[in-house]
């Protein structure tokens, strides 16, 4: 049983082989002093990946002086016994499953940009994926109670409380990156910018705080507000506000109109402003994901947010992007390049580090809303600052969503809820039921959105048991 934890830890890796994740997140567990080895399990159906990560990490091994012990499983609960930590980072299905989310839907006019959380693509990788977590921390509760649950596996919202409903002693924790696009915002807006000289978690966690500025976030994963901010005792959200009214976007060498690399990720602050012009609060996450839970922004007359600069992801895209990242993990692995042992920003390993050491620290968490968002359901899953530590999470108190904004995330944790019950429970009626409240799907026909679901659920039987046997 794993309920204390020492310099040798276990860490399993559900998704193991993940080209995208275990770079930045390895490198940041490698750069724990208080942790000298232990075991680094790796489970994940893509062996060629799965091999190539493990022969990254033994490189890591040989650079950082440690002793861990790797190994590739098949076996998940094998992989699970007496773990002290898992990390999830899986999607059933991968790329194949991932077109059919995201192709499908056009054929009854929706198209959205990214599939990863709301909307009739993400629903139908919440379907799909949703149970495997379930069924993770079910297996975590016979074979490593006590064990914590660090978790960046989306549809996050719906995953993360799929994890919740099946833990008793184990310890979930859902986490994401968007909220590191603060800094960008406050440069233009409030002149806070971060400085060059540190990274983004000490600039979230504690430089800010040492100028004065104090905040709450609050909302969904992908959804999060700034609900409240003070600079030194005044309130900006005024401010923050007439800024907004005043400028279209972010100008910013951060959000370039035509960067480098994919277009599809460039950021420009064009729906963010949007959304605080309306609502009077700035939402504090990428234009991609935003659009998705707002119709207005992502439908026919404005070229599915191609007029707030927003395009497409396309699978196609995607999978190139694994095959280089695999060739980066396999040239790590060779010598051939040097990793960057700097702190990657990434916040699981900093929650990992201050369990170790009975320590705690500041972090955007998602866990069950247990009163921290006033306005919205017992239960539900919700994303808000939070003190982790050893003995658990203390979510910060974020008071209730203001006016529309409390509104709009009552809606879309009432579907992610739909959603979780559909796909624990193979439901089909619920999934119908889902869809047909979920705003995104007004894109399509109404009378059509159950052959919609019937498309969705044979394209990606393989992976959707539950809904077949």
């Amino acid at each position: 049983m794993a309920n204390t934890i020492s310099e040798k830890i276990i860490l399993t890796v559900i998704g193991g082989g993940s080209v995208t994740w275990m770079p930045k997140l390895m490198r940041d567990v490698y750069r724990v002093d208080q942790i000298q080895g232990g075991e680094i399990r790796l489970v994940d159906p893509h062996k060629e990946h799965t091999e190539a990560v493990a022969s990254m990490l033994r490189k890591f091994n040989e650079i950082r002086g440690k002793d861990y012990k790797i190994s590739v499983m098949e076996n998940r609960q094998e992989a699970l016994k007496d773990a002290d930590f898992v990390m999830t980072t899986f999607s059933p299905g991968s790329m194949d499953a991932f077109w059919n989310d995201l192709e499908i839907p056009v054929k009854y006019g929706i198209r959205q940009p990214v599939s990863m959380t709301v909307g009739p693509c993400g629903i139908s990788a919440a379907i799909r994926t949703a149970p495997v977590a379930y069924e993770i921390v079910e297996e975590m509760e016979v074979l490593c109670p006590g064990a914590w649950l660090l978790n960046v596996t989306n549809p996050m919202s719906v995953v993360t409380r799929a994890m919740n409903l099946a833990a008793d002693n184990v310890r979930v924790v859902g986490m994401c990156h968007e909220f590191h696009n603060l800094p960008h915002f406050l440069e233009k807006i409030l002149n806070l910018g971060r400085p060059e000289e540190i990274d983004v978690l000490t600039y979230l966690y504690q430089w800010l705080g040492e100028q004065g500025f104090d905040y709450t976030i609050a909302g969904l994963n992908h959804f999060i507000w700034l609900t409240e901010a003070t600079l030194d005792g005044k309130d900006v959200i005024p401010q923050i506000r007439d800024y907004c009214l005043a400028n279209e976007r972010l100008q910013s060498k951060s959000y370039p109109e035509n960067g480098p690399g994919s277009a599809a990720y460039n950021k420009t602050g064009f729906v963010n402003f949007a959304l605080c012009r309306h609502f009077g609060y700035l939402p504090i996450v990428g234009d991609r994901h935003l659009i998705e839970f707002y119709p207005s922004l992502c439908n026919l007359r404005n070229g599915f947010g191609m007029k707030y600069q927003i395009q497409k992801t396309v699978s196609e895209g995607r999978r190139h992007s694994k095959a280089l990242g695999l060739e980066h993990i396999k040239n790590l692995a060779a010598g051939k390049e040097n990793a960057d042992w700097n702190r990657s920003g990434e916040e699981m390993v900093e929650i990992m580090k201050a369990i170790v050491t009975g320590t705690s620290v500041t972090g955007i968490v998602n866990m069950p809303n247990e009163g921290q968002i006033e306005n919205l359901p017992e239960g539900v899953v919700v994303e808000t600052l939070a003190t982790i530590g050893a003995d658990g999470m203390t979510p910060k108190p974020s008071g209730a969503l203001p006016g529309s904004v409390g509104s709009l995330c009552r809606l879309h944790a009432d579907v992610h809820e739909l959603t979780v019950k559909a796909a624990l429970q193979g439901d089909r009626s619920l999934l119908i039921e889902a869809l047909s409240l979920d705003p995104l799907s007004g894109g399509a026909d109404f009378s059509e959105l159950s052959d919609l679901a019937d498309e969705l659920l044979v394209a990606n039987r393989h992976w959707l048991p539950r809904f077949f046997d």
